[in-house]
């Protein structure tokens, strides 16, 4: 069993995963919402961009759940998209109280504006790092995303 015992000043956070991981989430969205600043484009309305890219029509939830945000942020946010018409939004055909999203053609030239940009800010931060360190980067994200998800199912099966 681990000493949880700590002294002030002991620096212990910086041994602590969720806060570096925190962290560096952070910093990347401050550096890239400073990358996108020249661009009509907000880095919530980019996650949503990028999920629909990535992952085809969804719902709000499957956008919030893929993009890490809350319902209602992506619900305002698809608003304003489709406002500004880069996403479609329609009744789902199996049951209408859900609603499709879709990138349109001009969502998916938007994407391709940004995407550059997005490689650009990933290649700055994992400068220094090997192929193989990102592939070993990669693994270890994924394997805690599954410990994540795991644990959250168990978690759900007790209650």
């Amino acid at each position: 069993m681990t000493d949880t015992r700590r002294e002030p000043g002991d620096n212990w956070l910086d041994g602590f995963v969720p806060y570096q991981i925190y962290r560096i989430t952070n910093s990347l969205n401050q550096r890239l919402r400073a990358r996108l600043r020249s661009l009509p484009i907000s880095v919530s309305r980019w996650r949503v961009l990028g999920v629909l890219r990535a992952n085809g029509t969804l719902t709000i939830n499957g956008i919030a759940e893929r993009a890490a945000m809350e319902q209602p942020t992506v619900s305002r946010t698809v608003s304003q998209l489709v406002r500004d018409g880069l996403v479609s939004r329609r009744a789902a055909k199996q049951d209408s109280r859900y609603m499709q999203v879709s990138l349109t053609a001009a969502g998916q030239a938007a994407f391709d504006t940004i995407y550059p940009i997005a490689v650009e800010h990933q290649t700055n931060a994992l400068r220094g790092f090997s192929e193989s360190e990102r592939a070993t980067l990669q693994n270890y994200l994924q394997r805690i995303q599954r410990n994540i998800a795991a644990e959250a199912a168990a978690q759900a099966t007790r209650n």
